[in-house]
């Protein structure tokens, strides 16, 4: 099974769904669907049908977790929502990951080397992974380990982390 989020969507479900997640790394803040989709939209040159037709579809294929009141809360690897996987961009920008593993992912995501800082879900010991070239450059501890499973699984993985 392909668990490459990015090969769930096509071009264009891609375009709005990685607005979304500079949107929330730029503003420190969760997207929301309706209040925010105008710059959306002009940004991208998207119909409202076009739109929501996407929304719909990032929603059925767990691409991104909204909740009641409309905010996407997340959307792989990021989350709105803190939480102890801090990821730091090359270019300074930093924001929450929805996991430790995700934080990791967030190098292939943005295509930029990144900073890891997390918490050991183990011994709540602090972690350390820097990402360079698109290949772990540094880490502490030295005795790190992850663990991960196949993302089929989980029916909403997105929200599971």
């Amino acid at each position: 099974m392909d668990q490459n989020v990015h090969r769930k969507f096509t071009d264009r479900q891609n375009e709005l769904r990685l607005y979304i997640i500079e949107f929330t790394v730029d503003h420190g803040r969760a997207y929301h669907i309706e209040n925010d989709k105008e710059a959306a939209l002009e940004y991208l040159h998207m119909t409202e049908e076009e739109y929501k037709e996407i929304t719909d579809c990032l929603l059925e294929k767990d691409g991104m977790v909204v909740d009641e009141k409309g905010k996407v809360n997340f959307i792989y690897p990021v989350s709105a929502l803190k939480t102890n996987h801090q990821v730091t961009l090359d270019d300074g920008r930093q924001f929450s990951a929805m996991c430790a593993i995700d934080a990791i992912g967030a190098a292939f995501t943005f295509h930029k080397d990144t900073e890891v800082n997390s918490v050991s879900a183990v011994s709540g010991e602090p972690i350390y992974i820097r990402i360079k070239d698109e290949k772990v450059d540094e880490y502490e501890p030295k005795t790190l380990h992850a663990l991960t499973f196949p993302l089929g699984e989980l029916s909403n993985w997105a929200g599971s982390c």
